[in-house]
C-alpha cells in the first residue's frame, strides 16, 4: 500500500485523483439517456394523457410469467380483482404429445364489452426455451386483446405488421414416430445417532400421443429402508413398491372413447408378492372432447381381470386367487372466472361376491367469494370393504409403528380447507425485480 508521501512522489495529487474516480463511478451507476437502444415499447409513439383511454385486465393463468407479461404490455391496466376488470383473461395449459404445452386464452367481456368474448390459442414445443415460451404467449394476448383496444382512444396508436410469410418447410421425418420418453430417479438419505433411512425410486415414461391413439407405458420401482436402534438391538423395515402401469386409449368419435388396461404391481405393504389386473375400458364425455378444455362431464367404466399371489395367508385363507372386478366412475371438471370445480365418484366391486366393494369420492373447490377474497376446499373419502389382500393374524406393534403392513379400516377421509384475501392498489402495473 502507498503512503500518502510515496504518493505525492509519483506525482499524483491525491484529492484530486479521488474525485476523478468518483465521477467515473457516477457515471458507471446512473449513464446518460441519450444514445440508449429503442425498446419494443419505445417504438409506440406517445399517448397524450388527456386522450389516455386504458382498458383493464384480470389475468387469470397459474402457468403464466405474471411479472413479464405485465411488463411487456403497458398499455393496459391489470386488475388484481376480476370484478374490477373489463375484461378476463381466462388461460388454461395442456401437454401436448410431443411434450409441448397448448395454451388456451379466452377472452371474457366484462362491463362496455359484456357479450364481447373471443378465443385464441398458442403452442409451446418441448424444444422452447422459457424466454421464448413466455414472449410467444405474450405475443398472443396483445393479438387478442386488439378487439377491445380497438374501441377506445388508443386505436389511433395501433400499428400493425405482419413480416413475410415464410416458405412452407418440407415434411420433417419423425424417427421417434410421436413417441415421447421420461426417464427419473431419486435417492434420499438421512441418518441420526438411533435412525436412518434410504428411499430410492426411479422408473421411465413412455407416451404416444395422436389425434386417433394415447398411449403410456410406465415402469416403476421405490424401495423404502428404515433401520432404528434401540437398547443397542437394530430394527430394520423394508417396503418395496413395485409395478408397471400401462394405457391404451382410442379415440372413436367426438364423444366416445375405448381403452385397456393394464398393471402390475409388487407391494410388500399390502401384502401382494405377484398381482396383475387387465381392464378394458369405456369412457363417454357428454361435451365432444376438443371443447372440454374448461368444462369437462366424463363417465367411464371397465370390467377387469385380476389374479394376485400373497407374502402371507390372508385373513380369507388365500395365499393366491383369481377373481374379476368392475367400476364405474363419474368425472367433473369445471375452470371458470369464479373459481374452479375438480370432482369424481367411483365406485368398483369384486363379482364373486358383492359385499366386498369401495366408493371413492373426491373433490376440489377453489371459490372466490368476493372481491380480493378466495377459498379452497379439497377433500376425499373412501368407503372400502375389499381389502382381500390383509394378512391373517394381529399386526404387531412395531409393524404398526414402523408402518411395515396394511391395517384394516373400513373409511379413510381427509379434507383441507384454505383461505386467501388480498387488498391494496386496484391498478398497479410496476414490475421491479431488484435483489
Amino acid at each position: 500500500m502507498f503512503s500518502k508521501n510515496r504518493m505525492n512522489g509519483l506525482g499524483i495529487n491525491f484529492p484530486r485523483f479521488f474525485l476523478i474516480n468518483i465521477a467515473f463511478l457516477f457515471l458507471y451507476v446512473f449513464p446518460p439517456v441519450y444514445g440508449q437502444e429503442k425498446t419494443k415499447n419505445d417504438s409506440i409513439p406517445a399517448v397524450p394523457e388527456q386522450e389516455m383511454e386504458v382498458v383493464s385486465v384480470f389475468l387469470d393463468c397459474d402457468r403464466c410469467d405474471n411479472s413479464f407479461i405485465r411488463q411487456e404490455i403497458n398499455y393496459i391496466n391489470f386488475a388484481r380483482d376480476p370484478k374490477l376488470a373489463q375484461i378476463h383473461l381466462f388461460i388454461t395449459s395442456n401437454t401436448t404429445g410431443s411434450g409441448g404445452r397448448l395454451f388456451t386464452l379466452s377472452f371474457i367481456g366484462k362491463k362496455e364489452f359484456e357479450g364481447t368474448d373471443n378465443t385464441l390459442s398458442y403452442t409451446s414445443t418441448q424444444l422452447n426455451t422459457r424466454q421464448e415460451e413466455r414472449s410467444g404467449l405474450t405475443t398472443m394476448i396483445e393479438l387478442g386483446l386488439i378487439p377491445y383496444v380497438a374501441q377506445t382512444s388508443l386505436a389511433n396508436y395501433i400499428n400493425i405488421e405482419v413480416s413475410n410469410r415464410p416458405e412452407q418447410e418440407e415434411e420433417v421425418e419423425d424417427p421417434w414416430n410421436n413417441w415421447i420418453f421420461e426417464v427419473y430417479g431419486g435417492l434420499s438419505f438421512e441418518e441420526e445417532t438411533s435412525q436412518s433411512s434410504l428411499d430410492i425410486r426411479y422408473g421411465l415414461f413412455a407416451d404416444y400421443v395422436t389425434e386417433t391413439w394415447r398411449i403410456r407405458l410406465r415402469p416403476y420401482f421405490n424401495y423404502n429402508q428404515r433401520d432404528y436402534i434401540r437398547n443397542e438391538e437394530q430394527i430394520r423395515s423394508v417396503i418395496n413398491r413395485d409395478g408397471f402401469q400401462g394405457r391404451v386409449v382410442r379415440s372413436i368419435s367426438d364423444h366416445w372413447s375405448l381403452g385397456a388396461f393394464a398393471n402390475i404391481n409388487i407391494n410388500t405393504f399390502e401384502n401382494i408378492k405377484f398381482g396383475y389386473r387387465v381392464a378394458p375400458a369405456i369412457e363417454y364425455s357428454l361435451l365432444p372432447y376438443k371443447l372440454a378444455l374448461r368444462k369437462e362431464y366424463t363417465i367411464a367404466y371397465s370390467l377387469g381381470y385380476v389374479d394376485r399371489k400373497y407374502f402371507e395367508e390372508t385373513v380369507f385363507d388365500k395365499t393366491e386367487e383369481s377373481l374379476y372386478n368392475q367400476s364405474l366412475k363419474i368425472g367433473v371438471r369445471v375452470l371458470e372466472p369464479w373459481g374452479s370445480v375438480r370432482a369424481g365418484i367411483e365406485g368398483s366391486h369384486f363379482l364373486h361376491d358383492l359385499s366386498k366393494y369401495r366408493i371413492s369420492v373426491d373433490g376440489r373447490v377453489s371459490l372466490r367469494v368476493f372481491k380480493g377474497f378466495s377459498v379452497d376446499f379439497t377433500s376425499s373419502y373412501d368407503y372400502v370393504q375389499d381389502q382381500l389382500s390383509l394378512p391373517k393374524g394381529d399386526a404387531s406393534l412395531e409393524d404398526v409403528l414402523l408402518q411395515q403392513r396394511q391395517l384394516a379400516t373400513t373409511y379413510g377421509i381427509s379434507l383441507s380447507v384454505g383461505l386467501s384475501y388480498s387488498f391494496g392498489s386496484v391498478y398497479n402495473n410496476v414490475v421491479n425485480t431488484r435483489l
